[in-house]
């Protein structure tokens, strides 16, 4: 165990001391650029197309000085609202990107205009302009993204004063991108300052030198990122999501400009849109892995909708490291991944062998989710493997977040030792895998199977620990999240639990062979910053005595119709596949 333990420190060593020395070298670089740095734009071609929808609602609330941004909303009671203190980071950093311009489209008109083109000379004017959250690369990729796709409302009919200013400041905006675009480590951040670098060279005039410079690296950068199955290096769902937004736009814009959309730019799109969807569940969002957080199903749908070949991947995603079981309204999505590679473990969570239910519109198992995206310290809390549906052993994670400096300080609090081999085994709705991540510790590995039935109704799995150190007698615990619309009650023997969906439906988990169950408190992200309190069932067991758990999950009644009494279904049960 020690001598793996330095051997993982020492190889997180030799990686910080690579970026360090990257990011001196390219600092230097930059300081001494030689490639002529975009100018002033003289003119935009044409905007270019998004992904993101408008709301009226929104528009209306923007009109009267209400700014409902990342999960806060705030009321500027006639002040800019980049003067005022924000309620957070993420208010903030939603409130400079600009994105919610798209929401004035809704009543598109003079009216409109007067108050996207004022909002714009605020921005421009403030201190806060300057500031950390104003200026972060993804920050700033999103708000050129989003003054060019509202172009047409800010430019047309404008006065030569603001047209001059907001030309200087997307050209200042757009150095900017250039000179910290080569340094930023490989991650979604870095795609979308790339796209929005190509998406500028495409759209405004005389800039082709900036269009080819920003392929180049975009080019790089998807190789890095997107595996061979179309997942992300992060292993992070909602990462594609996230490029697929700033890519699928761009590549419309080259095709408009009847220009030859890179193959590699085509190939990496063309694998990406199967995977996400491959990741989605049947209530329509995404799954929880890795640092997704809350993603509305609509925004999933709009990105499938610029899918034109609607192909689905295997459901053995092997490089990504995911099994997808799926039968009538039912999916399962099982992590069966080693933990992601240092440079792209910065947010990974600790969920080997973690999986997640979904039946129709709704989500029976889970986990909790990114719940640093609503209370920031809880961040490491959620990358735990107790807050994912999995096994823990003796209350540890199969992997550690780096909390050692100076390595936290240059890589960041990346997941490391985790598990090395994880073997996986698949035929049909059958997969069974083994991870090693607590073999080091306490010599056993962890071996859970799922089989899905034909019609999708019913679950069965079966933990077991393999190893001569389950002698030992170590507490262990299986752990299944449940969605925040499940309620459930126990029976007195603590060998079964009833859930009940909010469509009248019942389903049963059941403890087919192990000790009684149990009912903790849970808690999920069910919103962009809202916590919603939930369940937890929970099988405590000893590594001597419960080495093997065996369970099942069934629907045991169907959804109510129109009149039903709660009760009329519950002897409607279904009879183990």
């Amino acid at each position: 165990m020690q001598k793996n333990t330095s051997t993982t420190l020492i190889n997180l060593a030799a990686l910080a001391a690579r970026r360090a020395g990257v990011i001196t070298l390219e600092q230097a670089g930059a300081a001494l650029w030689q490639r002529q740095l975009s100018g002033t734009p003289s003119r935009i071609l044409f905007a270019p197309e998004t992904l993101l929808t408008s709301d009226p609602g929104a528009a209306e609330n923007i009109y009267a000085g209400v700014f409902a941004l990342a999960g806060d909303t705030v009321d500027v009671a006639g002040d800019s609202p980049f003067s005022i203190v924000p309620p957070t980071a993420r208010w903030a950093r939603a409130l400079h990107s600009f994105e919610w311009l798209i929401h004035l489209e809704a009543h598109a008109g003079e009216l409109s205009a007067v108050n996207a083109r004022a909002l714009i000379e605020e921005w421009i004017a403030a201190k806060s302009a300057s500031s950390s959250a104003a200026q972060a690369p993804d920050v700033v990729a999103r708000r050129v993204t989003a003054w060019l796709v509202e172009s047409p409302l800010l430019l047309d009919g404008a006065k030569a004063p603001f047209k001059l200013a907001y030309m200087r400041s997307l050209g200042r905006q757009l150095r900017r991108l250039e000179r910290v675009c080569g340094r930023l480590p490989h991650g979604v951040a870095r795609g979308e300052v790339a796209c929005a670098l190509c998406l500028a060279g495409t759209v405004i005039a005389d800039q082709s030198r900036l269009q080819r410079w920003a392929l180049a690296v975009l080019r790089e950068t998807l190789d890095a990122q997107v595996l061979p199955d179309g997942g992300h290096a992060t292993r992070n769902p909602a990462a594609l999501s996230a490029l697929l937004t700033a890519v699928l736009p761009l590549r419309e814009a080259l095709q408009r400009r009847q220009q030859a959309v890179p193959q590699g730019l085509v190939a990496a799109i063309d694998r990406m849109l199967p995977m996400l969807r491959f990741l989605r569940h049947t209530d329509g969002t995404l799954s929880a892995f890795h640092g997704a957080g809350f993603e509305p199903a609509s925004r999933i749908t709009s990105i499938l909708a610029w899918d034109d070949v609607s192909g689905r991947p295997s459901d053995n995603a092997r490089y990504s490291g995911f099994q997808r079981l799926g039968a009538g309204d039912s999916a399962v999505l099982f992590d069966t991944g080693k933990t992601p590679a240092p440079g792209f473990a910065a947010a990974a969570h600790a969920s080997a062998l973690a999986f997640e239910l979904s039946h129709g519109g709704f989500r029976l198992v889970g986990g909790c989710g990114a719940l640093g995206n609503a209370r920031p310290g809880w961040e490491s809390a959620a990358r735990a493997s107790a807050a994912h549906s999995t096994l823990t052993l003796a209350d540890r994670s199969s992997a550690k977040i780096l909390a050692l400096w100076p390595l936290s300080a240059i890589l960041g609090p990346v997941l490391y030792r985790g598990p090395r081999e994880v073997m996986v085994e698949r035929e049909g709705r059958f997969a069974r895998a083994t991870h090693d991540g607590y073999r080091d510790e306490f010599g056993v590995v962890h071996e859970r199977t799922l089989s899905l039935s034909e019609d999708g109704l019913w679950l069965d799995g079966t933990d077991k620990l393999i190893g001569e150190g389950k002698l030992a007698a170590a507490a262990f615990a299986l752990r299944f999240h449940l969605g925040p619309d499940v309620k459930v009650r126990r029976d007195k023997a603590r060998r079964n639990a009833m859930l009940r969906l909010p469509d009248g439906s019942l389903w049963l988990f059941a403890v087919d062979d192990g000790p009684p169950l149990e009912l903790e408190e849970s808690i999920v992200l069910a919103a962009p910053r809202a916590l919603k309190r939930t369940v937890q069932i929970v099988i405590p067991a000893n590594t001597l005595t419960d080495d093997v758990v065996r369970w099942h999950i069934a629907r045991h009644a169907e959804p109510l119709s129109d009149g039903d009494d709660p009760g009329d279904g519950a002897a409607q049960t279904v009879e183990r596949p």
